[in-house]
């Protein structure tokens, strides 16, 4: 089975001013109806709109936990539990994603890749100083210098990759949450800072496939102007002719179109 890891929590509602989790829902099961779907909610933020969407769209709601810090940053460990408890399960591929802020054109497990991690990088490198998002990242990046080594030359012209959509094998997503988990039980860091640290420096080209935001199947629109996407038959497409499957961050660029996308 394939499955969607993802937090609803702290929201009224299943819309938002981000999107929220309808638009997330309707998107996804117009492509893929049998994935399993599991959202973390802590018990007294479940509202009754919120159940009645995840019975229509068969979506399970977790809310067996205690919240030992920021679930921001805790969720990962939570995914690592619940998959740990799923061992005898048959898992193809998992995808970590934000739900508030996401949508779909096609099946994200139709993504075709041979390595264990499959990135979403954005269009901005790291290591630039001519926008606020790069110097931000570095700032989560350099969270993790008392924590965990790094070589920052590895990050040379190298693209953000955003922790909000993670795509991967089974074995790549629980190899990943298990380097995760050990640093944060250490000291508690920003996790797209420590995802990008693990990815250039404690990975390879034969665990991680890292592709231009522009040649991805994964788009993520941090700082993207609407105008120069590719858009034919409604849907947008990236520089190889494929069809997004995921995008990110809706509210970031032309948030109306990128609803009514997810609500045609």
């Amino acid at each position: 089975m394939d499955i969607i890891f993802g937090v609803y929590n702290g929201y009224n509602s299943t819309k938002t001013g981000k999107g929220g989790i309808y638009y997330f829902a309707k998107s996804l099961r117009k492509y893929n109806k049998d994935c399993t779907v599991i959202i973390l909610c802590e018990k007294e933020n479940i509202f009754n709109e919120l159940e009645d969407l995840c019975k229509q769209y068969n979506i399970h709601i977790f809310s067996n936990f205690t919240v030992k810090y920021a679930l921001m940053f805790y969720r990962f460990e939570l995914y690592y539990q619940i998959i740990t408890q799923l061992i005898n399960e048959p898992i193809n591929k998992i995808l970590l994603s934000d739900i508030d802020d996401v949508i779909f054109q096609g099946d994200p497990f139709s993504i075709v890749f041979s390595e264990d991690i499959y990135c979403a990088a954005e269009q901005n490198l790291i290591l630039a100083y001519d926008n606020w998002s790069s110097n931000e990242n570095r700032k989560w990046i350099n969270e993790s210098i008392d924590t965990i080594g790094y070589d920052n030359k590895k990050f040379e012209n190298q693209c953000i990759l955003c922790a909000g959509t993670i795509l991967g094998t089974s074995k790549g997503i629980t190899e990943y949450l298990m380097f995760y988990c050990e640093v944060q039980n250490r000291k508690i860091v920003n996790d797209q800072g420590l995802y990008n640290i693990c990815m250039y420096n404690y990975t390879n080209d034969n665990f991680r496939k890292i592709l231009p935001v522009r040649q991805c199947e994964i788009l993520t629109l941090d700082l993207i102007d609407f105008n120069t996407l590719n858009i034919h038959d409604g849907k947008i497409i990236n520089d190889n002719g494929e069809i997004y499957k995921i995008i990110h961050q809706i509210n970031r660029c032309n948030p109306d179109f990128m609803r009514n996308l997810a609500d045609s």
